[in-house]
């Protein structure tokens, strides 16, 4: 039998749409109060804000007939009729949030209008108004949300760890204040300042507040006019790139987007410029005509349409190309810089092998090898920068280079009690305000590999001393990359396990890559180290270091 549902599961099962976890309300509320006009956004929490989201804001307020009006479903300010559907100048627009928030905890709104004489305040529990009336209130309104999901038990126990939310909650107030550099944003969490942007209106200033002033340095400013708009914001040198794709960012309209074809037209100028499964750095604005556009496809508005893809991702990949090609005639200027020189061309990261010191000196006859147990294969060539050729006399044996030092390297983290070598000089790192927060969880696993860090105040830390790595490697960029894997596996993960992945990550970003021209002292090291590890066939990650062509198979293929 088919029924009407009450209201009340209505907007539960709304709510179950537009709020996810506590970042979606921390996101819905923050775009009430940039559409408010606010200049200045504070956002409180407690336990991940499970216990308590407070969002405090000084835009234009509400009057009490408004305050009651705001938690009605499908009740905006923002559009009117069919047509302002696809011109769409706010954050907000469906009118969803409010109630969808309110039906999942207990609720409380205070706002003031500047020119009224008091505020008013709105208490709802579990979707029912509990008071509504006057009170004292600065100008601007304050949310409160208390108990999240206390009346959906389910919902709540799907949440993640409180770091992994609490990260959720960091990204999207640190994303919002990059697309609105003119408004002031403060996270804080159980206490704690986790996030304050100055809101100068410089999206240099809200970068450096968000990722350090070291991240700022050597970014390059790109801006270009299209037909359909603009595209503008910054991008990296082929010098530096991620891990993952969390730092190429896209907002369109001021809206931060999820589209990975975005991704795509970005990396595709950086082809053949940097590393493979590396990845830029990309802080673009998309600025667009909202008739070419649809935001109203996904509930939590992370998505958006193009009439032309195509025209957007041509666009993007022309931006990103002419910043890369101007790099070397004209370093970008920024007041970040520090004497940074870009007229150098970029070549990959050598990772000398193992321990030779820089005063090596090649020797001027052909190296003479037997095959033995030291020495089991002979190498006969360096395929393409990348493989090495070798024989044992009977068969042909090809080594990935990158591989077979990543299992040497790992091999020698598993030994325990490493070697930790002091640097004349401590280095500082400078790191994201997620990144810090990842770096202080896992301390110690870090110095349990060699690594002697330790915190100097907000998001920068002091490196003294590290493990026995090849010479000309960037240790800096080596943990950035390993923090970035564990926030990839979250906190949830066994503690063996994440020590392992932790060595797993620093050897692969320590050893060799594929394109790194060895001499030949280096390659026959490199066979012999790893021929002394416990398992020379694979790297730690499974893939094989070497893969053998038997004297059957050469004369199979010659049909002998």
């Amino acid at each position: 039998m088919i029924k009407l549902l009450p209201e009340e599961l209505i907007n539960k099962i709304a709510a179950g749409e537009v709020i996810e976890r506590p970042a979606s309300v921390v996101k819905e509320l923050i775009e009430n109060s940039i559409d408010a006009g606010a200049s200045k956004i504070k956002v409180e929490i407690q336990k991940a804000g499970t216990k308590l989201i407070l969002v405090s804001d000084n835009g234009l307020g509400m009057a009490k007939e408004e305050l009651s009006m705001a938690v009605e479903r499908h009740s905006t300010s923002k559009i009117q009729d069919f047509d302002d559907l696809f011109n769409i100048h706010t954050l907000g627009f469906r009118g969803e949030a409010l109630p969808s928030i309110a039906s999942v905890s207990k609720f409380e709104m205070i706002s003031k209008k500047k020119d009224a004489l008091a505020g008013n305040v709105l208490s709802i529990e579990g979707g029912k108004i509990l008071s509504i009336g006057e009170c004292g209130a600065p100008n601007g309104t304050t949310v409160s949300i208390k108990d999240l999901f206390f009346n959906t038990p389910a919902r709540k126990k799907f949440l993640k760890s409180d770091t992994t939310e609490i990260n959720h909650i960091t990204d999207y107030v640190l994303k919002y204040s990059l697309s609105y550099p003119n408004i002031s944003f403060e996270l804080i969490s159980d206490g704690n300042i986790a996030l304050r942007s100055p809101g100068s209106g410089s999206l240099k200033d809200a970068l450096a507040s968000a990722y350090g002033v070291d991240f700022v340095k050597g970014l390059i400013s790109v801006s270009q006019e299209f037909g359909f708009g603009k595209i503008s914001g910054f991008i990296s040198p082929p010098s530096t790139s991620r891990i993952d794709k969390s730092y190429e960012i896209f907002f369109v309209n001021n809206r931060y987007i999820h589209n990975f074809l975005l991704n795509r037209a970005l990396e595709e100028a950086y082809r053949n410029l940097i590393p493979g499964m590396r990845y830029p750095i990309g802080i673009i604005f998309i600025d667009i005509d909202p008739k070419l556009i649809d935001i109203n496809v996904h509930p939590a508005k992370r998505e958006v349409k193009f009439q032309n893809t195509k025209d957007i991702m041509d666009a993007i990949k022309k931006t990103a190309a002419s910043g890369l090609n101007n790099l070397f005639d004209k370093p970008a200027e920024s007041p970040y810089q520090a004497g940074q020189n870009f007229g150098e061309k970029w070549e990959p990261a050598m990772a000398d092998i193992l321990f030779p010191n820089d005063n090596f000196q090649l020797p001027q006859t052909k190296i003479e090898l037997d095959i033995s147990s030291v020495q089991p294969l002979i190498p006969l060539y360096q395929l393409k920068e990348t493989y090495i050729i070798a024989t044992d006399g009977i068969d042909m044996v090809v080594i990935d280079q990158h591989a077979a030092h990543e299992r040497i390297i790992y091999d020698k983290l598993l030994g325990g009690n490493p070697v930790s070598q002091p640097l004349l000089v401590p280095a500082n790192i400078e790191l994201g305000i997620k990144e810090s927060t990842v770096l202080k969880n896992n301390l110690k696993y870090f110095l349990e590999l060699g690594f002697e860090l330790e915190e100097f105040g907000g998001n920068t830390f002091i490196l003294r001393a590290t493990p026995q790595l090849p010479p000309k490697i960037n240790v800096a960029q080596i943990i950035i990359d390993a923090i970035a894997e564990l926030l990839e596996i979250g906190e949830s993960t066994a503690i063996e396990q994440k020590k392992d992945n932790l060595k797993k990550s620093i050897a692969c970003h320590s050893a060799v890559r594929a394109g790194d021209k060895l001499t030949d002292e280096e390659i026959n090291q490199l066979i012999k180290d790893l021929y002394s590890t416990k398992n020379p066939l694979t790297c730690p990650h499974g893939r094989p270091t070497m893969i053998r062509i038997t004297h059957l198979e050469f004369e199979k293929s010659f049909m002998r």
